[in-house]
């Protein structure tokens, strides 16, 4: 078993380098969120990202955003809100900000990346502009037909009722104005945008506050003519003659954060949709140490698990409101041990900065620095692998004497077992289909044996065991 896993691996690795990936490679894969890293940090890290097991990298967004507090790459700003919130706050669109990098150094990263069979996905946030609206560039301005073209009618109020689908999807959101994302000259413009992208070589987008953005039966603003942009920005219809470029080949997922009338169902026709309720679920599971077999075994959304993103923590769940910045090393591997070993879902580990575990921001980083070594953790690494060789395998979900224990079977081929419980270790006995023997764990190197189709061993308190 433990030769054909190494086998298996090795083949989609060769596949991988030789043939680029593909939508299907990265949606059965693992995505690295290299959360404010600029371009050059992450080429020089690719051969790690790739040694990790990882399939895919997500930047932060790429286009011309705002040069809040003077400047500067401090990750947090002078009034403590976050200074890498402004790249979050398009003021155009075209490749290359003074946070991540150029064009050109973009072109380079995805030639790196492309060498490693890494896939390449680009935040992009079509849904507003910076606020700071004297601060949105001319070609913009010019080419929507001016500011007076550039949003929605609602943009001037604020949502108050998030189960409003127009309020939702026309109204401003956080302070930030709402743009008329079904205007076609905005559309064409933004369609130039994502497709320099392609050709630079992005390999998908994840689209920021997807649910903001209207679907074709959802009520349209009175500046909208017909709420086309998922058709569009899915390959599905033109604008202005033009298509996006190799859609069919395109990774594509959408921040549909759950809750209200999200209708991530709806959204799931034309993209992947973010599994929001089912991450906290798994974070108030790690905080109480209780990870229930049934109660984790249902994703919690519309969507399907072919059609959803998941993560322990976002960028948001860290560094907007902080709910997930306590959590420790370990229980974010925990975390990720249990999304990234399903069958279901993409699995996204998010990259905190620098510094010491369970602080929201230790001021240790900047923007543009590497964030915090966990992404190459060896339990990190043994799982993603695992993720790998056990492609196409059904899934159970099991406990251990209690809930402290949960166990993830895939097929007759592989477990993952993680111990939550902070004092003691565990002991397993568990039924498998393995062949009598000795197995080594991919990631410590534990020991375990089979016999007569029980697996039996022991793992140390607050450890993940991969065996395959």
């Amino acid at each position: 078993m433990k030769k054909n896993g190494i086998v298996c691996i090795l083949v989609l690795l060769i596949s991988a380098v030789m043939f680029g990936q593909t939508k299907e490679s990265t949606k059965n894969g693992a995505i690295l969120h290299c959360w404010c890293w600029s371009f050059k940090t992450a080429e020089e890290n690719m051969k790690n990202i790739a040694e990790a097991g990882f399939t895919a990298v997500q930047f932060s967004p790429v286009n011309t955003c705002l040069e809040g507090d003077y400047g500067g790459l401090d990750l947090l700003g002078a009034d403590l809100t976050g200074k890498w919130y402004y790249h979050y706050q398009p003021t155009d669109w075209k490749i290359g900000n003074y946070q991540l990098g150029t064009r050109d150094e973009f072109i380079s990263v995805c030639k790196k990346a492309e060498e490693y069979g890494i896939a390449v996905i680009v935040d992009v946030l079509p849904n507003h502009t910076t606020p700071r609206k004297t601060e949105i560039k001319q070609d913009f301005l010019d080419a929507v037909g001016g500011i007076e073209n550039l949003y929605h009618e609602g943009e001037k109020r604020g949502i108050t009722n998030y189960g409003d689908r127009l309020q939702c999807t026309t109204y401003s959101m956080g302070g930030l104005p709402d743009v008329n994302t079904e205007n076609p000259a905005f559309q064409s413009y933004f369609m130039a945008y994502m497709n320099d992208c392609i050709s630079c070589g992005a390999d998908g987008f994840r689209f920021d506050t997807a649910k903001h953005i209207g679907l074709p039966d959802d009520p349209k603003d009175s500046r909208a003519k017909e709420n086309d942009f998922w058709p569009i920005f899915t390959g599905r219809k033109a604008v202005g003659g033009v298509m996006l470029k190799d859609a069919d080949k395109l990774f594509l997922y959408g921040e549909v954060l759950q809750g209200g009338n999200s209708r991530e169902d709806a959204y799931a026709k034309y993209l992947s949709v973010v599994a929001s309720d089912y991450g906290g679920v798994v974070r108030s599971a790690l905080k109480n140490r209780k990870f229930s077999a049934k109660g984790l075994a249902d994703w919690r959304n519309a969507a399907g698990e072919d059609k959803i993103v998941t993560w322990v923590e976002s960028h948001d769940t860290y560094a907007n409101y902080g709910e997930s910045a306590k959590l420790t090393n370990f229980e974010l591997r925990a975390g990720w041990a249990l999304i990234a070993s399903r069958k279901g879902g993409t699995p996204l580990f998010f990259n905190r900065p620098q510094g010491p575990e369970a602080t929201q921001f230790p001021g240790v980083s900047k923007i543009g620095d590497i964030g915090n070594d966990e992404f190459k953790n060896p339990e990190v690494t043994a799982v993603n692998k695992f993720r790998a060789a056990m492609a196409g395998e059904d899934e159970e979900l099991l406990n251990g004497d209690d809930a402290t224990v949960l166990m993830v079977k895939r097929g007759d081929r592989g477990i993952v077992i993680i111990n939550l419980n902070p004092k003691k270790a565990a002991k397993i006995s568990v039924p498998v289909a393995f062949a009598d023997g000795t197995y080594k764990d991919a990631a410590h190197g534990y020991s375990f044996t089979v016999k007569n189709g029980v697996l039996s061993g022991k793992v140390p308190k607050e450890k993940i065991a991969v065996i395959y």
